[in-house]
């Protein structure tokens, strides 16, 4: 690691604050005036004070006494942990990918505004911490014992025998969790029996904590070229683009219609289903699922490499990508095209990928709710069978206005009052159950979500089908890295 110039990010400063407000908020009942109970909160310190602070406190005399309660901390020692140590010369390289952002709204885009224009790009360097064993020293002064019995038993409930802290909310901060661990208690400072001047009493509690001190990390922004589009013009005559040959660049000042052509590399297949991405070699068999199996899927991995082959830039999908150390980031997006226009650009959902620790031929994936289409009909309780379940059976809550149920199977009349068809909604209006939506009378698209689930659906061609899940086909899929 190179030489670094002055640099100061209070470290240590932030772990003290964190292990300062675990005690920041205990009470102890000074017992009831006028019929209620009075609490005093126990303010905490760090111990460390100067000399001028402690005379002023003592109001500049030698005869005033601390009041209590409150507790002190300090740090007891400060040890490098040898058995944590790691390769100081280790560079952890990770790329964060921004949404666009509206400089006019002051907003970042959300929806499919940003899904073809993602915004800036950065390459973060991160370099190896060097860890540490910081102890914690916890001083509680009490003016009698039921004061100390009151705040000790506050505080050692919570640690059985650690709990755990964040010092930063910075998502590429790889040491912002670390434990604070109960080592040690004594429980008093004085001897028995006490002598009569002996008016305040200290208990002191010994902590540990596993921590590291993080260099500055190296943040570059990248500007390499994303994205490359191959206009291939459509005409059988050379003439027909008014080409002149004593202009060599006649091409640039062509006025003429092109074609955008996209190329899928090895035309995988894409199936989604529920928080699963899986990759294909081929399609399914008309009528068939998918044989689930080694000689169908493809590997994730593979197909990336070979597209970006250590940090070369490359397509995938219908989208350009750059590889690097980490494939995969935290901003890592597949994109879906729900439309039948291999070039269409508004009618994408998207969603965060990440790796599937099992499964190389699968991407966890979760889609972003912001990009699927809106919602035309109010939203439904859950999907159910309604001749194996009716509200107040034990399975469905009792009937209460506004719940709507998306129908499986035929009703008619029985406990539910009304008659319904398959794919019908039905909702209770305070009184009785009616008809919402009729799934014979209705041929337009719509859209509707099931809160149990969370899943969106779809009404098309007569029936209803996840808004998202399925198969796409080559160049209807897109990956962003």
């Amino acid at each position: 690691m190179a030489n670094l110039d002055y640099w100061y990010d209070a470290q240590l400063r932030r772990y003290l604050t964190q292990f300062m407000r675990i005690f920041g908020d205990f009470k102890v009942s000074e017992g009831k005036r006028a019929g209620s109970t009075f609490y005093n909160k126990v303010p905490v310190r760090y111990a460390d004070m100067s000399r001028m602070v402690a005379h002023i406190l003592r109001k500049g005399s030698e005869n005033m006494v601390n009041a209590t309660p409150f507790i002190a901390c300090s740090i007891n020692s400060l040890l490098i942990a040898r058995d944590r140590a790691q390769d100081p010369m280790l560079v952890s390289k990770v790329q964060v990918a921004e949404r666009q952002y509206d400089s006019g709204t002051s907003q970042y885009k959300t929806g499919s505004d940003s899904q073809s224009f993602p915004g800036n790009l950065y390459s973060t360097d991160r370099y190896m911490p060097v860890p540490y064993n910081l102890t914690m020293q916890v001083d509680i002064w009490s003016g009698n014992t039921d004061q100390k019995l009151q705040i000790m038993e506050q505080i050692l409930v919570l640690f059985n025998p650690s709990i755990q802290l964040q010092s930063s909310t910075n998502p590429l901060d790889w040491t912002s969790i670390f434990e604070v661990e109960l080592t040690d208690i004594n429980w008093s400072n004085r001897s028995v029996p006490a002598g009569v001047d002996e008016t305040i009493d200290v208990a002191t509690l010994t902590f540990t904590l596993p921590i590291w001190i993080s260099p500055p990390a190296k943040v570059k922004r990248q500007k390499i070229i994303n994205t490359i589009i191959t206009n291939i013009y459509d005409t059988s005559n050379v003439s027909d683009m008014g080409y002149d040959e004593d202009i060599y660049d006649f091409f640039r000042t062509l006025e003429s219609d092109f074609e955008l052509h996209t190329v899928s590399p090895n035309n995988y297949f894409l199936q989604i289903e529920g928080t699963e991405a899986t990759l294909f070699k081929t399609g399914p068999t008309v009528g068939t699922s998918y044989d689930d199996g080694e000689t169908t899927k493809a590997n994730w991995n593979d197909l990336l490499e070979s597209i970006s082959p250590q940090g070369s830039s490359g397509t995938l999908g219908n989208a350009s990508i750059q590889m690097s150390d980490i494939p995969l980031t935290t901003g890592s997006t597949l994109q879906l095209n729900l439309s039948n226009d291999i070039d269409s650009v508004t009618n994408m959902v998207s969603g965060f990928i990440a790796r599937n620790s099992i499964d190389p031929a699968k991407l966890v994936f979760t889609v972003d709710g912001d990009t699927l289409p809106t919602a035309t009909l109010t939203n439904i309780t859950k999907i159910i069978d309604p001749t194996s379940s009716y509200p107040g059976d034990g399975t469905l809550d009792a009937a209460t206005n506004g719940q709507r149920y998306l129908l499986t199977a035929e009703i008619s009349g029985s406990q539910w009052g009304i008659s319904a068809d398959v794919n019908d909604i039905v909702e209770y209006n305070g009184s009785a159950w009616t008809k919402v939506f009729d799934a014979s009378a209705v041929t337009d698209l719509h859209y509707v979500t099931n809160t149990y689930t969370g899943k969106q659906y779809k009404w098309q061609n007569a029936t209803w089908t996840s808004t998202y899940e399925g198969t796409y086909n080559p160049g209807f899929w897109k990956i962003n890295i």
